[in-house]
């Protein structure tokens, strides 16, 4: 969904008329929480008041969108505080979900809205540390935007992985899904090729074979994701052949191209801690 969609307020609302650019420069950003709202949370005239002082206050306008009756007079102060702190997820998610309320037929609007849902949802279990160095999308919030799970597949797949992992028996969030037949393995690998094709295409160093193979146009999207269907339903049978033997068995690269890109990903591994 683009954001330029705004619904404006009308001359009739309480809150303040949108400010032109030459106004916009002059105003001051209020630090979060900001003691102004905290003190006059419930009192429309004040923050009111507040941000006709000239305060660009995402606060104000999160309490204001409390108060207003109508739906699109809260989508207005949502759009508002999220345009002064872009980094809220909360008020991100709050205001797509008004804006799918309104516009319900929006189907990238509710793309939109169920990433970010998932997005939420992945940072409580993704390590801090992992959180500022790949701001790549996680395979769970690819999944979630195809509609292949609900957000309580989500959720429950997280729990159960995080619970197997400190039970010292990792498994892919991926391959958890397919066992407890949450997604059918032609979902996963048409994800994961997704996956592989959106880092590429963002210049993100590559982690794995496939997004090596990928990003070197080695391999298509449909032979890489053909191969990893067929590695998806072996792991569910309890076999096991790495994603490499399976492209070369099925002639989608030859054994030199498959070792440069073994050779290349163990440079970048071990550059990364340099």
């Amino acid at each position: 969904m683009n954001q330029a969609h705004p619904v404006l307020l009308r001359s009739d609302s309480c809150t303040q008329p949108p400010m032109h650019d030459h106004e916009v420069t002059t105003r001051r950003v209020c630090s979060r929480p900001c003691p102004c709202v905290q003190r006059h949370r419930y009192d429309l005239l004040k923050l009111r008041d507040h941000l006709a002082e000239g305060h660009q206050c995402a606060d104000a306008w999160i309490a204001l969108a409390h108060l207003v009756p109508e739906l699109w007079q809260r989508l207005d102060c949502l759009e508002r505080a999220s345009a002064i702190d872009p980094d809220d997820q909360h008020v991100r998610i709050a205001y797509l979900e008004h804006y799918v309320a309104l516009h319900p037929d929006d189907a990238q609007a509710a793309g939109e809205l169920r990433e970010a849902k998932a997005r939420r949802v992945l940072e409580r279990y993704k390590p801090r540390i992992f959180r500022h160095q790949d701001a790549s999308q996680p395979i769970g919030v690819i999944l979630r935007a195809l509609c292949a799970i609900s957000d309580a597949d989500l959720e429950m797949a997280l729990e159960e992985q995080e619970r197997l992992r400190r039970l010292g028996r990792p498994i892919l969030f991926g391959n958890l899904l397919v066992v407890r037949r949450k997604i059918a393995p032609e979902a996963l690998a048409r994800g994961l090729t997704l996956q592989s094709r959106i880092r590429a295409a963002s210049g993100a160093t590559p982690r794995t074979l496939s997004e090596y193979l990928i990003a070197r146009g080695h391999v298509t999207p449909d032979q890489l994701e053909r191969a990893l269907l067929e590695q998806i339903r072996l792991h569910t049978s309890g076999k096991h052949e790495p994603l490499g033997e399976i492209l070369l068995r099925h002639g989608a690269i030859d054994a030199t191209v498959l070792q440069h890109a073994f050779q290349q990903q163990m440079h970048d591994a071990m550059t990364a801690f340099v």
